[in-house]
């Protein structure tokens, strides 16, 4: 595996008419991805990171319930010619039914919950069904790698995934937890933690730190690494000349 370049960033700024904020932790994760993976990519809002997985693994389903988003998104696998991504224009959660999606001024802030990072400018209604029903549908053996960015909804995401983790069939779980926001709605980072703990899941943060399995503790805000295995996870991980937002 290579280090990403600078010319990459710049191509996904000038593609995304932002700078991919994600670069950090894809720098962390590259190791853990190659060609014959299978990547669940949920949020994926305009398909920056989606794209980024289809340069270096076998398939990406990527799930993003936003209509301007998924617009985006199907514009850009044109441009790109990326037969190997699957767009699904539904939300994943705890269970099959639909939702008020809550739309923000940023593209990136969208949620099923009115959650504190900007202003909500409309409701859509959307679709909402559980991973567990998805991937039983899609005839598929195993998630290689899961990354979930739903603002707000990460134990929903979970919890609809809960034959998946049981079964251990999923094998990198990348979140992303930011305490304020999800007391805005009533959620906390330890019911995410709990969930995968109780799944037999270990957990790292990007910089290699095992977390600990206790209740409760302080959980700091950033990006997580679920796995079978933490302390191997963790010598797998790339350095990256960028710090972790």
């Amino acid at each position: 595996m290579r280090v990403l370049s600078y010319g990459e960033r710049l191509d996904w700024s000038l593609n995304s008419g932002k700078a991919c904020d994600a670069v950090p932790w894809l720098d962390r994760i590259q190791p853990l991805i190659d060609e014959e993976s299978i990547v669940f990519d949920v949020g994926a809002n305009m398909g920056v990171v989606s794209h980024w997985f289809a340069e270096r693994c076998r398939h990406v389903y990527a799930f993003e319930p936003h209509p301007e988003n998924v617009s985006t998104l199907r514009s850009q696998m044109k441009l790109r010619n990326s037969p190997n991504i699957t767009l699904h224009q539904f939300a994943l959660g705890r269970e099959e039914t639909q939702m008020q999606l809550h739309v923000k001024v940023f593209h990136g802030h969208h949620s099923l919950g009115d959650v504190d990072n900007s202003p909500t400018v409309d409701k859509i209604l959307v679709d909402v069904r559980t991973m567990d029903t998805v991937f039983e549908e899609l005839n598929l053996n195993r998630i290689h790698f899961l990354k979930i960015d739903v603002e707000g909804f990460e134990f929903d995401v979970l919890s609809g995934a809960s034959l998946l983790l049981k079964e251990k069939k999923i094998d990198y779980i990348l979140f992303e937890l930011q305490e304020t926001l999800l007391q805005s709605i009533q959620r906390t980072s330890q019911e995410v933690f709990d969930i995968l703990f109780e799944s037999g899941y270990q957990i790292i943060d990007l910089n290699g730190r095992m977390m600990k399995q206790e209740s409760p503790q302080q959980i700091p805000n950033g990006d997580y690494l679920a796995c079978m295995n933490g302390a191997e996870a963790a010598k797998m991980l790339a350095n990256s000349p960028f710090e972790l937002i």
